[in-house]
């Protein structure tokens, strides 16, 4: 039977690579601020719910391998906010975590937000997926440090991708770029959505700036779209919706 993500974050926090008010990314440790095991049980449950209602094994899967990594964004974010997690009953500098949408990323070579997944690619050359070295992805919210993203894999639900490698460029530092194996898929046919997991997560502590560089190989339609969450206080983002 499959360990609940409890499990697997009860797990790591007992193990070696775990590190107490400390995460480490790239040859370099950060400041980070543990959560009682009582928030941790939320973070657990809420990653536990969407995972039973994800419909798609692969990204579970990858989801529930990637769950370190969000505990490690949760810390980084609550060295500065202080106020633990709290999930969906989060509010104020509590935080809470959610699947990252459009509107969490810059455009291509834009400083405007995402509307959709979709890419109409009109030349197969290098080109930018998310903002560029002008327009990053900003992990500041009002001038301050309080928002992580931790970026696990992408999925690809169309059936001809249309792009064969992505790279991150972090703080103007890029990246070993990696190549999408899209292709090696158990079946092949429309209803087989292609899914990449990163070798390593992504992850972007509060603060830092990023955006991400790709190679389309050829023209067309694409949706590649991150397995990925953001870290954020309830306060940035409690106001109703409509």
């Amino acid at each position: 039977m499959q360990a609940t993500v409890f499990e697997t974050l009860s797990a790591y926090r007992r193990g070696g690579q775990y590190k107490a008010n400390s995460v480490f990314i790239g040859g370099k440790d950060y400041l980070a601020l543990d959560i009682s095991p009582e928030d941790l049980q939320i973070l657990a449950g809420d990653l536990d719910t969407l995972l039973d209602h994800e419909a798609n094994p692969e990204v579970a899967d990858i989801i529930a391998r990637g769950s370190p990594r969000i505990l490690d964004a949760v810390r980084l974010v609550n060295v500065n906010t202080k106020q633990g997690y709290k999930g969906s009953q989060a509010r104020g500098m509590a935080l809470c975590t959610n699947p990252l949408v459009p509107g969490d990323l810059k455009a291509a070579s834009s400083a405007s937000a995402k509307t959709n997944w979709l890419t109409t690619v009109s030349t197969a050359a290098a080109a930018n997926y998310s903002g560029d070295s002008t327009n990053v992805n900003n992990m500041v919210v009002s001038s301050l440090p309080v928002l992580a993203h931790v970026i696990l894999g992408f999925v690809n639900p169309i059936e001809v991708p249309k792009m064969d490698r992505i790279q991150l460029i972090k703080n103007g530092d890029p990246w070993v770029y990696e190549a999408l194996t899209y292709g090696w898929r158990a079946q092949l046919g429309t209803y087989h959505t292609p899914v990449y997991e990163l070798k390593q997560p992504w992850i972007i502590p509060p603060g830092e700036k990023y955006y991400i560089a790709c190679q389309y190989i050829i023209t067309g339609d694409d949706k590649t779209q991150p397995i990925a969450f953001a870290i954020k206080r309830a306060t940035d983002i409690i106001a109703a919706l409509a």
